[in-house]
């Protein structure tokens, strides 16, 4: 009785996306890499000043934000339709999509990694911060990743 009672508690504590997403399977996975990066942008982005270059970036960390909203909803299809809960990755349209799903987590930390540079620009060079030029390349990343994502 002892051991039931805790599995009753330990499934009680459970979060949604844990019942959603599997607790270690490749959709878990896709879905917290892809996450990471996009936290990792937005804590960059704080340490930008306002400005042009702020703004441009913000609207890239924006839209970050709604292909994490559709990378979550994919991952809980997949899950639901290809369970996974080890490291192989589905064959067929699922892996297919596994593919496209973690090249876009790629690019969302190439995002982030721009942020970092256009970051250090603005440290250097005054004339950056009316610039959103430097953006340029989180722009690029972010539309890569919307392509993927809504694909």
């Amino acid at each position: 009785m002892p051991a039931r009672r805790r599995l009753r508690d330990v499934l009680a504590r459970r979060s949604p996306d844990d019942l959603e997403l599997g607790e270690g399977g490749v959709w878990r996975r896709l879905h917290d890499r892809f996450r990471r990066a996009v936290d990792r942008y937005h804590q960059l982005l704080e340490g930008v000043p306002d400005g042009a270059l702020r703004d441009a970036l913000e609207g890239c960390g924006a839209r970050l934000a709604i292909c994490l909203d559709d990378v979550r909803a994919a991952c809980v299809a997949e899950q639901a339709s290809s369970p996974s809960s080890g490291l192989e990755v589905p064959g067929g349209a699922a892996g297919e999509h596994h593919a496209r799903l973690s090249r876009a987590a790629t690019l969302a930390a190439q995002a982030a990694e721009a942020v970092t540079m256009a970051r250090v620009r603005a440290r250097t060079d005054s004339t950056v911060l009316s610039d959103a030029s430097a953006a340029e390349a989180a722009d690029r990343a972010v539309a890569q990743v919307e392509a993927l994502v809504h694909t």
